[in-house]
Order: C-alpha cells, then structure tokens, then sequence
C-alpha cells in the first residue's frame, strides 16, 4: 500500500508541476502573426511618429515655428535631452518600424501564397520595401551617419558600426529603384483592410509607383548640393512618374480609437491644451503691423482660415519658444484635429515645389520654375478648403507672384513651401534646411547652448553608454555630436 500511495504521489507531483507549467504559457498572443499584419502595424507606428507633436516624440512642428507651447516651452527652445527625444524617436523607428518590416518582408516571402498570384506577393513585398526607404530616409535626415548595415541583428551585431550617411541614402534609392521594377501595375497589393494608405486594387498598386517616384523625386533633390551629377540622374527619372493634380499618398485613419490621427490624440484626445499656431506663421498670412519680416501680403492667404482659429474677430499667434496663454491666441483649427482626419505623407504640393526646385538647378523635368511654384501654391489653397478665385487673388501679389516675389528662388520656394507644409514638421524642416528659407531666427532663450534651429537630432544617449566605440567614432567623422552640426547634403546655411 505504501509503494501504491508513493507511486500516486509522484504521479500528482508531475501532473501539478505541469499544471504549473501550463501557466506560463501565453495562450493570448498570436503564435504567428502574418506578414501583412507586421506591415500594417508597422506603418501605422511609422506614420504616428513622423507626424507625432507631442513634445516627447517630435519637435520639428515647434522649430519650424508653426506652433508654440502654452506650458512646457523647453522642447522649442531645442532641449532634447531632458525627455529623450532622440533616443525616444530612434528606439520606435528601430524596433517598432524597421524591425517589423523586416520580419514582414521575411514572412512573406515564405509564407503560402494562399490564393493570390506570385505578382501580388511581390508587389506586397515592394510595398514594404517602400516604406522601409521611407523609414530609414528619415532616419539618416535626422541623424547623418546611423548604423544600417549592421543594424536589426542584436544576435549578430549588439554593437553595429555606423555607415557614412550619404553611402546608406545612395543604397536606399537604389533599393527604391528595385522595389519600383518589382511592382505589376495591373495587380493588386496589400490585401483588403491591410493597407491604410492606398486602395488594395491595381489602381491602388499605381498610387504606390508614383509615390515611389515621388520619394525618389525628394531624395534626388536631398543630394543636389552634395553630389549634383548623380542627383540630377536621379531627378530627372523620377519627375515623368510622379503626382499630377489632386494626387497624394495619406495615411488614412480610422474615427474609433486605437487606429485614429496621432495629431488628433495628440491635441484632443489628451485632454491638454499645450499647442497654439505661432505669429511668425499667421503674420506671414496676412496683412499685418509691422509686416512680416517672412511674407509681406495685401491680401490674407485663404488657408489661415483652415489652418488656425480666430479670437473674436481676429487671429493672435503665439511668441514662439515661449509660454502663451491657450485662451489668448489663436488655436489649430479643429478640421486638422479630427480623428478620422488624414495625415499627408508625400503629395502633389510637395513635387510641384521639388520640381520648381529641379528646374532652378538646371534640372532637365519639363516645365517652368514658376509654373510648378505656381502649380503647388494654387493645389495647396485647394487642398485646405479654398477656391480657385482666391488662389488667383492671394497669388496676383507682387510679393507672391514668382517673378516679382522678394529675393533668390530658394527664398521663393522656401518661403511658401514652409506655409504649405503645415502640420508637417519633417516636411518643412527637410525644406527649410536645404534652402535656407525662409530666414527663421532662433527662440529668445535658447538651452542647451543650442543659439540657432537645430539641424540635426542628437544621437541617443543610449547609444553612448550601450555603444560608445562606434558612437564616438561617428561622432566625430560628422563634424561632432551637435543639433548644429550640418548634415552631408545640408551644405549651406546662414
């Protein structure tokens, strides 16, 4: 009876220890997530931090002085450091982004077909490819010299060397390049519900090209001061295919929370009242006393109306780099703060400027600089809920109209490019840096010994302490870990 009573004993240990076991399994997560799951949540964190305003995220909307803080100033005045920024930004575009998107082009490149053609499944892998150059474009923007080569591999490379800045964007446009030669317009591409930016059709495949072009189309300009021969190629391949009127690439969002605008979460759904538009853009907007010392206008651009809110009968922008009263200036008008409301990735304002650009460079894209100056002012006034009538009237002015408007064409083009790119800090902060334009002078009390509009993020300080070799070594290869140090195609300043 005793070896009987043993013999169960042992026998309950095993199964109670199994029980035990049987705890620690995660039965909630997916035990394999599809390929365009990892997509599709990838582009959705992609796009909320690239057009995130929260003061621990993305401040570029504050430096490019379209909005000023009620409360927490210290952010627009360039410290990066006391919340993390960089080190913030990088870790999402890292693991959160790129990762993903690596796993997902691996998954879909070995998972079963499951009912569509091998030409869908490439043109999903195109897709993802896409918005990876999107992703690690930004980042080499931001920072200069990153780890790419080495990087998203911790196994193989827990300490990645970082590659020279201007070696990773040249890959990237030839991985753009490749991804475009994959697509097979007359198919469809991400599956339905998977793709929040373009429609899962063939026509929605095309939309996909001409983005494709059209980030080309940037980066190619990006590189007209470092290396004009190459960005010229690279320029004029691009500007046949890229968008014609009314065309855009947006991520589309979702009234129903988790899936809605990250501006919306940012100024809403928080409950916080810390952002008002700035004077510095509502002077530039209409006629003012003084005059703007950017924009000087007789008639009031019609996109103020849409871009910022009155008090009583007038508008009253905030002092930039400052604190400002929520109930004394004039807010984000709430059109922009939907939560089903789109965010403009790339669209035909923004090429219409480059190809404007491209012309003054000797660029060989088809039409007129002013053409395409013009072009972009009239689409964006459209875009933003205006008429045609008053884009003709706003753009009749001497200080408007290109062959009469004040200074250079850089000035020219930067100074409306910075009005339109509204609400989209990288956008404008990309614009402003290249061109020097329009001339924003720096916040009253800057910090961090930080005297002009930062140029550059400052690597992360994880990076220092986690990777201090290589960081050191890229550090001073740019020219020095500095928000001033300029970036290898940001060549000129002032």
């Amino acid at each position: 009876m005793k070896k009987i009573g043993l013999i169960i004993s042992v026998f309950i240990l095993f199964a109670a220890c199994s029980d035990l076991e049987d705890l620690n399994k995660n039965v909630k997560d997916f035990a394999v997530v599809s390929g365009v799951s990892l997509y599709n949540g990838a582009t959705r964190q992609l796009i909320n931090n690239m057009s995130s305003t929260s003061v621990n995220v993305n401040n570029t909307n504050t430096w490019m002085q379209h909005l000023a803080n009620t409360t927490y100033a210290d952010e627009s005045r360039y410290d990066m450091v006391t919340r993390g920024v960089p080190q913030f930004y990088n870790n999402v575009q890292y693991r959160l982004v790129l990762m993903n998107y690596k796993e997902a082009a691996r998954v879909l490149e070995t998972e079963p077909l499951a009912g569509i053609s091998q030409a869908q499944r490439d043109n999903q892998l195109a897709i993802v490819e896409i918005m990876s150059v999107l992703a690690w474009s930004n980042l080499v923007e931001i920072f200069g010299d990153i780890p790419y080569s080495q990087a998203l591999d911790a196994n193989k490379y827990p300490t990645p060397v970082y590659d020279d800045g201007l070696t990773i964007y040249k890959d990237l446009i030839t991985r753009l390049n490749a991804a475009i030669a994959k697509m097979t317009p007359t198919v469809a591409g991400m599956p339905t519900g998977y793709d929040n930016i373009n429609p899962s059709t063939p026509a929605g495949t095309v939309k996909w090209i001409k983005f494709a072009n059209a980030l080309k189309l940037r980066m190619g300009i990006m590189l007209a001061d470092k290396d004009e021969a190459y960005a010229k190629t690279i320029v004029e391949a691009a500007a046949p295919n890229v968008f014609v009127a009314g065309e855009k690439t947006a991520m589309n969002y979702s009234a129903s929370p988790p899936n809605q605008n990250q501006q919306y979460i940012d100024f809403v759904a928080s409950g916080r009242d810390d952002y008002v538009v700035t004077s510095r853009l509502i002077d530039a907007m209409q006629p003012t006393t003084p005059a703007s010392d950017i924009l000087t206008v007789t008639v009031a651009d019609p996109r103020l109306a849409f871009y910022a809110t009155k008090l009583g009968d007038v508008y009253k922008g905030g002092n930039y780099g400052q604190t400002n009263g929520y109930t004394t200036s004039s807010h984000v008008n709430p059109i922009n703060t939907a939560p089903n409301r789109e965010w403009i990735i790339m669209d035909y304002v923004e090429t219409e400027f480059l190809l404007a650009e491209a012309v003054e460079r000797g660029f060989n894209v088809g039409g007129t600089a002013e053409t395409h100056y013009s072009n972009a002012i009239k689409a964006s006034i459209i875009y933003w809920g205006g008429t045609a009538a008053q884009a003709d009237e706003y753009m009749a002015q001497p200080s408007v109209t290109y062959s009469t408007a004040a200074g250079n064409w850089k000035q020219k083009i930067g100074n409306q490019a910075w009005i339109a790119y509204y609400l989209r800090g990288f956008t404008a902060w990309n614009s402003w840096r290249r061109l020097d334009y329009p001339r924003l002078q720096p916040v009253p009390v800057p910090l961090q010994g930080i005297t002009k509009v930062p140029v550059r993020l400052l690597y992360p300080v994880s990076e220092q302490t986690l990777n201090g070799e290589n960081y050191n070594a890229a550090a001073t290869k740019i020219g020095g870990d500095s928000a001033l140090t300029r970036l290898f195609w940001d060549t000129a300043g002032y």
